[in-house]
């Protein structure tokens, strides 16, 4: 065990020094390497592993209940350990990943909270079971840990799929799972009702196009990164203020009745091989026709209902010069 704790020990160092470490010189002289935004996206990979070896440990064990003479508790103690090493890892990069995210701040600090949780269970099962299968245990502490450990194990899996969820809450939003539900299921898991869209009021043929045409857009378009959950550079295209005024780019989102002063317009038609193009690559691209319509929607003034647009300036007029 004195291996394994001084193995643990140089992997947690090596991480500390990670995550204190954001930045090194890269090979280019004068060039600002930064790891962090490098390595946090892979969270995203590694996060299958513990729940992978964790998942195989309990099916093992499983297996070991049906069968006891089988020989396989060193199987399950190597599963737990490299749930334990996967495990450390995940949550390191999802700390690297967490700094400077724009999520949710109550739903950011659940998974991580959860997250963390998960892997101080997963080290307390690993030793449970190491202990309780250890062949100099006697047996009543022996019955003690090994009850303990598959308690533990259990409670591991229910705790990774809390963790799990919440993880997904904050990469496709919290209906990501009821959005296409039926109806009785909905009501049942949501905790309320969606708010009512907004309705033209007076007859404004403005506002009724917003409604029907861009309003729909924008939800399923580009709510995820820019809506109550998630707000990718500051920007919200649920608020009309800041919908319209812009994010972090400090450009201004939508130019009322100048479409091509319009930041927006902007990122919609660069090529989609561009990094800044919106929605980013695999979100599902605009097509022409609605390209059109947020272009019209700006020209006739950006109107939205409830929210009056900020006044388009026009251009100051060059003074005539006169003939000679």
């Amino acid at each position: 065990m004195r291996i394994h704790v001084s193995k643990l020990a140089v992997a947690f160092g090596l991480m500390a020094l990670l995550v204190s470490a954001p930045e090194v010189w890269a090979a280019e002289p004068g060039a600002m390497f930064h790891w962090r935004p490098f390595l946090g996206p892979f969270h995203s990979v590694l996060l299958h592993f513990p729940i992978g070896f964790v998942t195989m440990a309990f099916l093992v064990d499983l297996f070991y209940l049906w069968r006891p003479k089988a020989n396989v508790q060193p199987v399950i103690t190597l599963m737990l350990g490299l749930s334990v090493a996967t495990t450390v890892l995940t949550i390191v990069l999802g700390l690297l990943r967490a700094t400077g995210a724009e999520y949710d701040p109550q739903m950011l600090a659940a998974h991580k909270n959860y997250g963390i949780a998960v892997g101080v269970l997963t080290v307390v099962t690993f030793v449970f079971q190491w202990l309780g299968y250890r062949e100099t245990a006697g047996d009543a502490p022996r019955k003690l840990l090994r009850g303990s450990y598959r308690a533990l194990l259990l409670a591991n899996i229910g705790l990774l799929v809390i963790a799990g969820h919440e993880g997904g809450n904050l990469t496709h939003g919290s209906n990501y799972l009821t959005k296409n539900a039926p109806e009785f299921v909905k009501a049942m898991v949501e905790d309320e009702p969606e708010p009512a869209a907004p309705t033209a009021t007076g007859g404004n043929e403005q506002e009724k196009f917003y409604v029907e045409k861009i309003k729909p857009l924008f939800d399923t378009k580009c709510l995820s990164c820019h809506g109550p959950e998630k707000q990718k550079g500051k920007y919200r295209i649920d608020q009309p203020a800041i919908a319209l005024k812009g994010g972090d780019s400090e450009k201004l989102a939508v130019k009322s009745g100048d479409p091509f002063a319009s930041n927006l317009v902007r990122l919609l038609l660069l090529p989609p091989t561009d990094d800044d193009v919106m929605p980013p690559a695999g979100k599902g691209s605009l097509t022409p026709e609605e390209v059109m319509n947020v272009i019209r929607w700006i020209q006739q003034g950006a109107h939205i209902p409830g929210h009056k647009a900020a006044e388009t300036k026009p251009a100051a007029e060059k003074p005539a010069v006169p003939e000679k």
